[in-house]
């Protein structure tokens, strides 16, 4: 027999994006506590903890858990800056309100916040990011 109160899929989500942005507030908080920003011209150590939980609780409101963990599984094959543009496009085509409305410019987007991130992250902070098979092709 089959119990009505099952857990279901979509109950597994709240659950799991609830988490995520409870982890996240966490993480954010406990960088802006303890690590120093810096400035404009010289940004300190919380900056790129606080930009990871800024991304994590968007994945959180995203509810993308198998989304999110296929991004770090294929970022070292195909690289950081692809997997970026892939995983951007999939959330905001899950996430759109109409879903079929304009592919061409979901894809402008997704490819336009990969590209600043990467230019923010690995070329103005020098974080090292797996480059993948593109490397080559990038900057």
């Amino acid at each position: 027999m089959i119990s009505a109160r099952r857990f279901s899929l979509a109950s597994a989500r709240r659950i799991t994006a609830l988490l995520a942005l409870l982890l996240s507030a966490f993480y954010v908080t406990n960088a802006w506590q303890t690590l120093s920003l810096g400035r404009w011209h010289k940004p300190g150590a919380a900056i790129f903890p606080i930009a990871l939980g800024a991304l994590l609780a968007v994945s959180g409101l995203s509810v993308l858990l198998a989304a999110f963990a296929l991004y770090f599984l294929v970022m070292p094959v195909i690289g950081n800056m692809m997997a970026s543009v892939l995983f951007l496009f999939a959330s905001m085509w899950l996430l759109s309100d109409d879903p079929g409305r304009s592919l061409l410019r979901l894809a402008i987007y997704a490819i336009a916040i990969a590209l600043s991130f990467e230019w923010f992250f690995v070329r103005l902070l020098k974080v090292q990011m797996p480059g993948g098979m593109f490397r080559q092709w990038l900057f």
